[in-house]
Parts: C-alpha cells; structure tokens; sequence
C-alpha cells in the first residue's frame, strides 16, 4: 500500500511539475509577442516622424539563420562545365583557376565561385536551355529580357537552404534563341556554420539600421512594402566563399539589404 502511495504522489508531482513547465513557456512565449509588438507600434510610429508608411504586417518575427562558410567543389564545376561546353573537354588549372574547352567554347571557374562561359552553348531553344540549368543549378529565373528574335538576357538567382543569395546570379546572353555565354557565381552545396556566431539584427534592429543610413545619406522612399530573409556572398582570404544572414527591405523606389552580423546596408 505504502509502495503504490509513494508512486502515486511521484507521478502528481511530475504532473505538477510539467504543468508549471508548460505555464512558464506559455508565459515566456506571450510575453515575447507583446515585447514584439511593442518595438513594432514603436518603430511603426517612428518611420511615421520620417514620413515613410510602414505597414507591421509585413515585419517578420523570425530569427536570421547562422551565417556559412562554403566549401569549393571542383566536380560541381565540371559538371557547370559538361552542361555549358559538352563533354570531351580539356581542362587546366593555374593560381586556383580551373580552365575547360571543348566544342561549345572555353569556361572558366575560380576559388570564390565565379565563372564564365563563352562560346556558342545552345545553338537553338535557348530558353529551354537556361532553365534546365537554373533547375540543376538551384537558381530561380528573376528576370528574363528578351525580343521576339530571342535575343538579349536571362537571369536567375541563386537560392540557398531555402533563401536566395542577394548577389549570387547568373546572367544568359542569348541572340536568335542561340546562348553565346553565361556568367555568374556557382555555389557549392557543402558547407559548415561560420565560426564566432555573432547576435544577429533582428527584423526591428535591421529597420533601425536602414533609418540610420536613410538620415546619412538622404535616400528617397516614402514607404516600406516588403522585408524577408535572404543570404549575402561574402568572400575574404580566409574563406572565399561565405554566405552572411540580411535583411531585404523593398522600399516603394529601392530594394535594400541590411547585413544582420555588421548591420551594413547595401544595393545589389
């Protein structure tokens, strides 16, 4: 009797503990989202001083992901390579710049994800062309400027873990239907989380941060009409190919980009 009482207050103690667990998170959490929503109303009310709209709907609540630090992959290049020029290619490599040509022309790739194409790539339905390779590539078409004749550009930017890459594309010259080159920034998919892990910008710090640059610089726009995640290509000696959390605010004249480690703004 004494060993089935002693089980029973065990198990209501667990109850009672993990009641308490749960209201404390419940707690937490409510009181995440009215802090939230305070520095909201607050930043709403200070674009408002500047005379720029600020809609609060479109602030994300949402934690940047943690910047990375890629990886080169030489066989990721030459299958670039067999796509653009065909196969039976020569290749060379000289200062960490691999050169190939064959049939279709000469593509050159280099350590921080550049390369370029030239040649005739697609001697017809070039359209077809560069979407297949945006599809096997992980690109996503953002522009496409071409006549009736077929002629002039595709691009298409690079996407990463569900993110594009702010200043990571490819662009397509096209005449007649025909690709004559590509150029652009391949990136690998082997990658590590960049070491040091900074406090990231929140969608409210960035927001600040582009206030500050629009006072400095006298930058035009009257409202905000969208803001997102996205990744920023970072290259330095010690990692040529990096990929940095930002912000993208799209302004009613100009897209932005505010870098959530340094709190940088750019234009790409």
């Amino acid at each position: 009797m004494d060993r089935y009482r002693l089980k029973n207050v065990i198990i209501l103690i667990l109850l009672l503990v993990n009641g308490f667990l749960l209201g404390s998170m419940a707690y937490r959490s409510t009181a995440a989202r009215a802090a939230h929503d305070r520095s909201v109303e607050q930043l709403v009310e200070l674009f408002a001083a500047e005379s720029i709209d600020l809609d609060p709907s479109i602030i994300p609540n949402e934690k940047p992901p943690a910047g990375r630090v890629l990886s080169r992959d030489t066989s990721l290049e030459r299958s670039a390579a067999v796509y653009l020029l065909g196969g039976n290619l020569r290749h060379s490599e000289r200062g960490g710049v691999y050169s190939y040509s064959g049939a279709g022309g000469a593509a050159l790739f280099r350590e921080n994800g550049g390369f370029e194409a030239a040649g005739t790539l697609s001697s017809s339905d070039g359209g077809a062309f560069c979407q297949a390779f945006c599809k096997n590539f992980r690109y996503v078409v953002s522009d496409v400027r071409l006549d009736d004749t077929g002629s002039g550009t595709l691009t298409a930017l690079r996407e990463y873990a569900g993110l594009p890459v702010a200043n990571c594309a490819v662009t397509f010259t096209l005449e007649q239907n025909a690709v004559l080159a590509a150029r652009g920034t391949l990136l690998p998919e082997t990658s590590a989380e960049a070491a040091g892990n900074p406090d990231l910008l929140s969608a409210q710090a960035a927001l600040t941060a582009f206030l500050a640059m629009r006072r400095e610089t006298g930058a035009v726009a009257s409202s905000i009409t969208e803001m997102s995640l996205c990744y920023e290509l970072q290259s330095s000696t010690a990692a040529p190919i990096a990929l940095t959390p930002a912000w993208h605010i799209v302004t009613d004249t100009v897209s932005y980009y505010v870098n959530c480690a340094t709190g940088a703004v750019s234009q790409y």
